[in-house]
């Protein structure tokens, strides 16, 4: 029979091994997600919070909306300002290579933070933390990248992070709240899902499943004080006005890139669906979710359908959802089927292996990742994705007069040219308004009254995607192609001049005769 303090001992260093090889599960997952969230400057929003950084920097924030030749509807364009600024001095510090590293590790930083707000007592054991990790990795691949989103992204995992800590009785953790929420409403409107989702805490965690009374008033008073800071930006009250606008007003502007419900034909939507899919099944089979991870998940799972930009937030919601529910599934249905008649001791990962396994991730992380974060890397990218060629050509012989292009490319525009107000549109519709959407809609849908639109508004000069149906509606009015950028596949083109001669066969690819950009 074994001495009382041997197996004090004992059970000790099973501990230590079991946090041990925890820690190493969630550390292996985390290098395979930094791989998945570090992208290039594929989100076409980088480009003019970019330009609105640097404008920031030497001038301040802006009353208006300051690169489009359009009207804004709103003042509202200095509520990001903290997240523009940072972006700017990331890209001015070590270019978009940095930028992207740093909002890769902050998505990072999210997910981690979701994997270890599951409750030591749910007893998950390493790779199930693992899992959902990747998992949630994989479906944030695509909305996450050099993007505000992942700011709030982030904001949810902490706030879901201080509420599992609160009901485990660590209640100091709520006094951070109002810190994070000051900082995430100069970054990002995503804000509000925060609070939210702490209103649903508070009003949806039984009180036998939470601390003590007084607590409870503890996290109100601090979602309270959250609120109120969260005031404290350029746009005052109008923060809230603005989230409220954009959910019962969208007009048109779900017709945007990034602002209408997901398109369940692409890859990243369809493992969305199967990650709802999978959190039902789950918690159908493991006995079922609280009332608040319930309730909440599906007002998320709601959101994301109404605006697909709120996938993230679902998805590290999720992270801990899948984890318990997994691990829960697992040892009630599979388990007990497999496991040997003789009791034997837990396995864990040794730490040898660990350490090995780590720094074979590592490695490969670093060759994945260096070539990708090079400055040459993101020139080759920008040049491709961008019309960099063509609004060079346009700059150079088109300068100060307006361009049209697309919702997508405006951003670029604003940033290629931050002055003299010849961009069109770009994805804001929280600025610009139903009035200015609807005539970007007009050219973009090619309505009845899209030429008129471009006449009304001065507009002679376009830089569009060659494949583009404004290229080819313009190629049939006579514009004129004047160059070719056959990295990006745009065409820089210019109304006809008066007495030209309609074209007498459709658009070629590439134009013949036109030089390239």
């Amino acid at each position: 029979m074994k001495r009382p303090d041997l197996l004090v001992i004992a059970a000790t260093g099973e501990n230590r091994r079991a946090t041990a090889s925890r820690i190493a599960w969630i550390a292996a997952a985390a290098i395979v997600v930094l791989v998945l969230t570090v992208q290039p400057f594929s989100n076409t929003d980088v480009w003019w919070h970019l330009a609105l950084g640097r404008l920031i920097t030497t001038s301040g924030i802006p009353s208006h909306e300051p690169f489009s030749f359009l009207p804004a509807a709103h003042a509202g364009v200095g509520q990001q300002w903290l997240y523009e600024v940072t972006l700017a001095g990331l890209v001015g510090a070590g270019g978009a290579g940095l930028a992207s590293l740093v909002m890769g590790l902050a998505a990072v930083a999210a997910v981690v933070l979701a994997a270890l707000s599951v409750s030591r007592s749910a007893r998950v054991t390493g790779p199930w933390l693992a899992l959902s990790m990747v998992l949630t990795g994989l479906v944030l691949n695509s909305v996450v990248g050099v993007t505000s989103t992942v700011i709030s992204v982030l904001g949810v995992a902490i706030v879901v992070f201080v509420i599992s800590r609160w009901r485990d009785g660590k209640t100091s953790a709520v006094w951070g709240l109002p810190a994070l929420f000051l900082l995430w409403a100069n970054m990002d409107a995503g804000f509000a899902a925060g609070l939210l989702i702490l209103l649903a805490a508070l009003l949806l965690i039984p009180r036998s499943r939470a601390p003590h009374a007084g607590s409870r008033r503890q996290l109100a008073i601090a979602l309270g004080v959250s609120a109120i800071v969260a005031l404290a930006n350029p746009v005052g009250p109008g923060v809230y006005a603005s989230v409220l606008s954009g959910i019962f007003n969208p007009g048109i502007a779900q017709s945007l890139a990034g602002f209408g419900s997901p398109n369940f034909h692409e890859w990243w939507a369809r493992l969305f669906e199967a990650e709802v899919v999978l959190i039902i099944v789950l918690w159908t089979v493991s006995g079922g979710p609280d009332r608040f991870s319930a309730i909440t998940g599906f007002g998320l799972l709601i959101a994301t359908l109404y605006a697909q930009e709120n996938l993230g937030l679902f998805a590290v919601f999720m992270t801990p959802q899948l984890a318990v529910h997994a691990s829960r599934a697992w040892n009630r249905h599979v388990a007990p089927r497999i496991a040997r008649r003789s009791p034997t001791a837990a396995r864990h990962l040794h730490p040898v292996a660990a350490r090995a396994i780590l720094l074979v991730l590592a490695a490969a992380m670093a060759v994945a990742l260096v070539p990708r974060l090079s400055a040459s890397a993101a020139a080759t990218y920008q040049a491709t994705t961008y019309p960099e060629a063509a609004a060079t050509y346009a700059g150079a012989h088109f300068p100060g007069q307006r361009l049209y292009t697309l919702d997508t490319w405006g951003g670029y525009l604003a940033y290629r040219f931050p002055s003299g107000r010849i961009v069109f549109l770009y994805d804001e519709p929280a600025v610009f308004g139903n009035t200015a959407l609807q005539l970007y809609d007009a050219i973009d849908q090619l309505d009845p009254n899209w030429v008129h639109v471009l006449a009304v508004e001065d507009i002679h000069h376009a830089i569009v995607p060659s494949d583009a149906r404004e290229a080819a509606a313009l190629h049939v009015l006579g514009w004129t192609i004047n160059c070719y950028d056959p990295a990006s596949r745009s065409l820089v083109m210019s109304s006809p001049p008066s007495g030209a001669v309609l074209p007498d066969s459709g658009l070629v690819i590439p134009p013949p005769g036109v030089p390239d950009c």
